[in-house]
Formats: structure tokens, C-alpha cells, sequence
């Protein structure tokens, strides 16, 4: 075989190499090729996985010009000090302690902050995938101030839940020389507000929510002066005739001021939400804002960047500008994949290429679970309760197991589909359902789960009435229940209102100011409201519940166990308080959320396999527990 010559030529790795019948399968045996007439070469993505898939290809014989062996060395190099920097559990800052010495006097018994403040300031785009409560947000503003890049105009993508109450709240605890703006709802109130933030002085922060940055692509024929609609046959007969070109062009935007500006970094927080699904057959509306907007510097910020599978880390990735060469280039480098007669299945990380794919991601997420950087703080504990159904809850369940249907007082409860099915289980798992004369059903009060809830509330002191002592004697005197199911809450309420117990809700139902006023009147030691109703999906994110919380009631699973880690972070010493928390699972026997519940335990296996136990955070415990290892 002759020696091939490679090229590095903008964001492509070009091969050169004489033709024949081998060496045209050898060449797209490496993901990602392309072979370009008009350069007479192969083209590969940039990427040191693709350049390490091409030295195996080629068995060493072939020859780098100067310009890529240089962009080698430096992705390596730069790669090396960032994992080395990753490993280490203190940093030296430097900007930090002379522009803002109150994050530095808070790092200081927080050692990991400063490498966590460190890494983001040398690295390019990155990912903080931290657990949830080990302070993310001060990190990153300290990446910020290190590596030069304060003063400017900085926009944080986040949650409803969290653009006053989290992200407003700490950018001026931690900065007091930030202004900082949380985007109002409402099209008028929108555009006086950009008004106003671009007369604000710099460092300045605009803090808005997923839906401002949907963006819609549509195709547009300058002929016909008119969009395709829902397929090419929706054209006029000329158009089709005529064969006109159309173009993609953006068809509508809600916020075009905010995706066309110039920002000096984009934070996107809980950045599992948008992108863990983001792939190119499924690009959202808000996907599609979220890759067009302006920005030198991303930052993605989440507590389970993985959702429960590995290739759901390729969104985080493209968004973040790394070469991967595109999603199925970067599968089949790093991913075992089949042939379902369909399409292809994907089977889990090949095991001769686990090394190379830890490599990859060193220089780019930056992770530490709660253990490893916070071994001072008190374990926290999940306790699981069985509880036992109801007779008619169980007859409702098995009638609906067995045919797909249960007869309601006032009305057949149906589900279309598995995916339907799997949710009507789970919801005929909390108790009795009826329609309550609505096409929607309901649950009503009676519940094996709520009779459960209401003797450990009773067990609190919580009953409703008033009690100048509080259980347990600590400072923690507060409890969130939690459900994905918005029905569930409203249930609980009533039956909560029913006793005379007064409590905040935080759910799809409570939007705005609501939401925020009630965080922080729940963090605040008025003792009137002592339970919290929470929503796994509308409250699991970029919400600080633990002032005066200690536990948490989890009734109900979804089938990702990232959003069971989230929801625990709401009250796992985020707050400064520090205290043994406890997640009480109250699960129904003989029911589907056994299975969940299997489902989620291993998936956190897998999950601290790929993140964690690579960097020897199993030996690091046990060596801080003063275990044996084996």
C-alpha cells in the first residue's frame, strides 16, 4: 500500500493517497469520510479519535504535513493538563481573589471550586457536570473572571424555576458589580427589558428561559415567493414543473435580538433538558435557536449530563463545538452497532475503545460526584417503603394489566399505545382514579400512599395544627413531596387543605412569580408553610429547597434515574446547612414501579461507571472511609 500524506485543512483531517479497489474500503473504514473531487482526497472530521481511527487505518504509514502534527500536539497537550487539572483537588486563582475576594473567601473551604473555576477558564467550551449541590454556579462565574472575560455581555439559558430565584439570587450574592436581568413574560414587557439591559453597564447578565431562543426553519422559494408547507407536493404546479430551488430559511423566531447578538458566553443550565435528546433526526425548535446563537464562550451545566445511556452525550458535545465528525461518526467510532433489519441499534461502548472515549471527554466535562468533593458532609440516605394497594385500587390495576382498560365510577379508563400503558400503570400505582366528571381522569384521596404520607407528617408534627415545638429537634424542620404527575399533587393538596395543613406547590401549574415566591418563602424560617409539593419535572432543576429541610417524600419514578438524582438535589446541602438528608421511596408493591425502580438502579451503575469510577473515585472512598480495597 503506498503512504498516504495527510493535511489539515480548516476543520478537516484531507488524506491523500493513491487509488485502488483497498484502498477505497480502507478509507471508509474511519468514520466520518468523505471523499471531495475537487481537493482529490479523503476528508475526515478534526478530531482526535478520528486522527487515532486513521493511525490504526494506516498502520503508521503515512505522513503528517507540519501544520497537522502541530494541531496534535496541542490537542493532546491541551487535553493532558486539562485531565491532570481535573484530578487535582485545589487550584490557584488569580483574578479571583483580587476582583472578588467573597467568592474567594467561600473557596477556601471549598477547595474543588477553585479547580472547578480553573478548568473552566482554560478550557475552551466545556461542560460543569458536577452533583447536584457542590455549587456550579459560583464555579462558573469564577471561569469567568479567570480567564478575562467579566466584563461583557453574558446570557444564562435556564428553567422558569430558576431565572430569579437560583441564577438572579447568586449572581448578586457572588457579584455584587453584576447587573443582572431575568427576561419577563409577555412579547411588550420582553422588548422593554432588552431596552433596558443593553443601557446597563457591563458586567451584565440577561437570564432567560428555553422557549425565548425557538427558532423554525421552513423552506422558501424565491420564485414562488412562498414556504413549503408540509411536503414538497404542497408546492404550486409551476414550482414542480419548473424544478425551482428552494433555500432553508428561518420562517418564524420569537427573540431574534437576543439569538443575533454578540455575547461573550452562553450558560446553558440543566443542559440535559435540550440537549440529552438533541441528535440530527431531532432537532427542536429550541435546538435549533440554541446551536444559531452568537457566543465565544459555551458553558453547559447539569448534575446528569448522561440521562441513563452514553450516546446521549453527543448533543452536549456538538453544541459545545467539538469535532465529532457528526452522530453517527461518532457512534460508530466509539459504539458497538447492529443491524435491526430497519435501522441500527446501539449496544453500549465497544470495550477497546473505553479508554479512547475517557480521553475524549477529559478536556471538555469536568465532573466530580458529591462524595468525592465533599467528604465532609454527612451521607445522605434513600429509605424505600413498601406499601400495600387498596382492594379497589387493586381491582382498577389488575383490570387495566389484564385488558388495557379499568372501569372508573364514571367512565372506561383507556391508554393508546405501550408508552400510555406504562403511564397508566404508574399512575393506577398511587391509588384509587376516577374522572370526577372530566375527560381527564383523576386520582382521588384514597391511596395506600397518602395514608402512608399523612401518618409521617403526623409523625413530624405536622398536623394541621398550631405547635410551638417542631420535629426533629435540628434546624430541619420542612418536607417536600414530590410527584412527576401534576394530577397526584392536586390530590394531595386536597387532602392536605382537608386537614388543615397549609403548604406550597410548585408544578406546570404555578408559573412566573408564583414559582419564585413560593422557593423562597419555603427557604425562608417561616414556620406557616412546612410542606412543599413538587413537581419531578417543572421543580427537579436549579431549585434550593434545604434551608430547613432534611427530608424529601419521593412518590412516584420516571424511567430516567437522572431526574430521581435532580430532585435530591433540591435539598442535598445546597444551601450552606449542613445535615444528614433522608429521600423517603414509597413504591407500591406488585406493581410496575418495581421494575422502574430496577431500571434506575442500574442505570446509576452505568453512570458512575463511565463518569466516575475512571477517575478512581471507588478507591478515593474507600480510602476516605478507611476501607479495605480489594
Amino acid at each position: 500500500m503506498a503512504e498516504a500524506d495527510l493535511d489539515l485543512v480548516g476543520k478537516r483531517i484531507l488524506v491523500r493517497i493513491s487509488w485502488s479497489p483497498s484502498v477505497v474500503d480502507l478509507c471508509k473504514s474511519v468514520p466520518g469520510y468523505n471523499w471531495s473531487p475537487t481537493k482529490g482526497a479523503w476528508t475526515y472530521p478534526a478530531s482526535l479519535g478520528i486522527y487515532g481511527r486513521l493511525e490504526e487505518a494506516f498502520s503508521g504509514e503515512f505522513e503528517p504535513t507540519p501544520a497537522l502534527r502541530e494541531w496534535v500536539g496541542a490537542e493532546r497537550a491541551r487535553g493532558a493538563i486539562l485531565a491532570t487539572l481535573a484530578r487535582r483537588s485545589d487550584a490557584i486563582l488569580r483574578r479571583v481573589p483580587e476582583s472578588h475576594p467573597e467568592i474567594a473567601a467561600a473557596m477556601d473551604s471549598r477547595t474543588y471550586q477553585r479547580v472547578g473555576g480553573r478548568f473552566g477558564a482554560r478550557a475552551l467550551s466545556y461542560c460543569l457536570a458536577d452533583d447536584p449541590g457542590l455549587g456550579k454556579t459560583v464555579q462558573y462565574l469564577a471561569g469567568l473572571i479567570e480567564a478575562d472575560l467579566w466584563r461583557g455581555d453574558h446570557l444564562v439559558i435556564a428553567p422558569k424555576t430558576s431565572l430569579e430565584s437560583t441564577w438572579g439570587d447568586q449572581i448578586i450574592k457572588w457579584a455584587p458589580d453584576a447587573e443582572v436581568m431575568a427576561m419577563p413574560e409577555g412579547a411588550a414587557a420582553r422588548q422593554d427589558a432588552w431596552e433596558k439591559f443593553l443601557e446597563l453597564d457591563q458586567p451584565r447578565f440577561l437570564a432567560i428561559n428555553p422557549a425565548m431562543i425557538r427558532r423554525i426553519y421552513g423552506k422558501w422559494c424565491p420564485k414562488c415567493k412562498q414556504w413549503a408547507t408540509k411536503s414538497e407536493s404542497d408546492w404550486p404546479t409551476e414550482h414542480l414543473l419548473q424544478a425551482h430551488k428552494t433555500r432553508r430559511k428561518i420562517q418564524t423566531e420569537d427573540w431574534p435580538e437576543i439569538l443575533n447578538h454578540e455575547w461573550e458566553t452562553v450558560a446553558l443550565d440543566e443542559s440535559h433538558e435540550l440537549l440529552a435528546a438533541y441528535k440530527p433526526s431531532n432537532v427542536t425548535q429550541q435546538v435549533a435557536g440554541l446551536l444559531d446563537i452568537q457566543a465565544g464562550k459555551r458553558v453547559a451545566l447539569t448534575g446528569t449530563p448522561i440521562r441513563g445511556s452514553e450516546e446521549r452525550l453527543w448533543g452536549m458535545l456538538d453544541w459545545l463545538g467539538v469535532q465529532t465528525g457528526g452522530y453517527w461518526a461518532w457512534i460508530d467510532t466509539y459504539f458497538d452497532v447492529s443491524s435491526n433489519g430497519f435501522g441500527k441499534d446501539i449496544n453500549g461502548l465497544r470495550p477497546e475503545r473505553l479508554a479512547e472515549f475517557h480521553k475524549s471527554l477529559d478536556s471538555v466535562i469536568l465532573r466530580r460526584s458529591r462524595a468525592e468533593a465533599r467528604p465532609d458532609l454527612p451521607m445522605g440516605r434513600r429509605e424505600d417503603v413498601l406499601v400495600r394497594m387498596i382492594p379497589k385500587q387493586r381491582k382498577q390495576y389488575e383490570e387495566f394489566q389484564a385488558m388495557g382498560e379499568a372501569v372508573l365510577e364514571s367512565g372506561i379508563l383507556t391508554a393508546m399505545g405501550a408508552l400510555a400503558e406504562i403511564t397508566r400503570l404508574k399512575q393506577l400505582a398511587f391509588g384509587v382514579w376516577d374522572r370526577m366528571g372530566t375527560t381527564r381522569p383523576l386520582p382521588t384521596g384514597a391511596s395506600p400512599k397518602v395514608d402512608w404520607l399523612m401518618q409521617f407528617l403526623k409523625s413530624r408534627g405536622v398536623t394541621g395544627k398550631k405547635v410551638s415545638d417542631f420535629y426533629p429537634e435540628s434546624d430541619g424542620y420542612k418536607y417536600v413531596i414530590v410527584s412527576q404527575f401534576t394530577a397526584v399533587l392536586v390530590a394531595i393538596s386536597g387532602v392536605l387543605d382537608k386537614a388543615g395543613i397549609e403548604h406550597l406547590q410548585i408544578s406546570g401549574m404555578v408559573t412566573g412569580k408564583k414559582r419564585t415566591a413560593a422557593q423562597r418563602t419555603f427557604q425562608s424560617d417561616d414556620r406557616r408553610y412546612r410542606v412543599m409539593l413538587l413537581n419531578t419535572k417543572a421543580g427537579g432543576v436549579s431549585l434550593d429547597l434545604d434551608a430547613w429541610c432534611d427530608e424529601m417524600v419521593i412518590l412516584d419514578e420516571t424511567y430516567i434515574a437522572d431526574d430521581q438524582v435532580q430532585v435530591e438535589g433540591r435539598n442535598n446541602n445546597r444551601s450552606g446547612r449542613v445535615a444528614p438528608r433522608t429521600w423517603w421511596y414509597v413504591r407500591t408493591a406488585d406493581t410496575v414501579e418495581q421494575t422502574i425502580a430496577e431500571s434506575n438502579f442500574d442505570q446509576h451503575k452505568l453512570e458512575h461507571a463511565l463518569l466516575d469510577a475512571r477517575r478512581g473515585v471507588t478507591r478515593a472512598l474507600h480510602l476516605i472511609r478507611g476501607e479495605e480495597i480489594s
